[in-house]
């Protein structure tokens, strides 16, 4: 069940479907999940990889969009990679 903005009703013990609901609304979504960003930086956390993927939402240029090579950048500047003594 859902109230008036297809928003599920604490009575509701079926979980959301957000394809159902974008479907419904004629929208797409396309998801990045955290495993996504540890996958570019296997080295950071579930809550770091939250963060990027808030940063990458927040700032995010919608002409290039969201793709591998942006979840890196996003990542590597909010969480440099130790160097470990090496120059490069």
């Amino acid at each position: 069940m859902t109230d008036t903005n297809d928003n599920p009703t604490a009575t509701n013990p079926e979980p959301f479907n957000v394809h159902e609901f974008l479907a419904k609304h004629r929208m797409i979504g396309i998801v990045w999940c955290i495993e996504d960003v540890q996958e570019v930086r296997p080295d950071l956390t579930d809550d770091q990889a939250w963060e990027v993927l808030q940063a990458v939402e927040r700032r995010h240029d919608a002409e290039i969009g969201i793709n591998w090579l942006t979840l890196e950048i996003f990542a590597d500047d909010l969480f440099p990679e130790p160097r470990n003594g090496k120059e490069a």
